[in-house]
């Protein structure tokens, strides 16, 4: 699972976008701006938990297929794939080239060498794995979830807002 980072490093920079700058926007949106869904107008889909003021869970309208958005006071917290739907054709990629379907072999191979932690699934059973790495500089981070045996959950953003599990809380 080690010994990646600069492979990593290296497809990013390919791409013409730094390592940070991956974590930071999506599709023109970035974590921190306030951002209030057009859901009439603009092909938006929102789930409120528990309240719609503190928290919502964003997605279509003119993001990619398959990610979405968790808001937090109106702003951009973090990005998901494999909470949003919308995963017909080509799977989304989120960081670092992580996709859901991955084996806990080929997603621990692409994050980056430092700041990995395994933690155990809070619901599947058998346990399943969280694998999450933080780049506590910028406070930023990425959450795999593994259930079973392959990638179902990424999550990546503000490392407070990567860590919830249901919703807000």
């Amino acid at each position: 699972m080690r010994g990646r980072l600069p492979a990593a490093g290296l497809l990013l920079a390919l791409a013409g976008v730094a390592p940070g700058q991956a974590l930071d926007c999506v599709a023109g949106f970035c974590l921190g701006q306030p951002f209030t869904p057009d859901v009439e107008a603009g092909g938006w889909q929102v789930a409120d938990w528990p309240d719609p003021a503190d928290c919502s869970q964003v997605s279509g309208g003119s993001l990619p297929a398959g990610v979405g958005m968790m808001l937090l006071d109106g702003r951009i917290a973090r990005f998901e794939i494999g909470l949003a739907g919308g995963d017909e054709g080509l799977p989304p990629t989120g960081p670092f080239g992580l996709q859901r379907g991955m084996s806990l072999a080929d997603a621990g191979a692409r994050l980056p060498d430092a700041g990995v932690e395994p933690a155990l699934h809070k619901y599947a059973r058998p346990p399943g794995l969280y694998l999450d790495w933080r780049d506590a500089q910028r406070d930023l981070a990425v959450r795999v979830e593994l259930p079973d045996t392959v990638v179902e959950v990424i999550l990546w953003g503000r490392a407070d807002a990567v860590q919830l599990t249901e919703g807000c809380v």
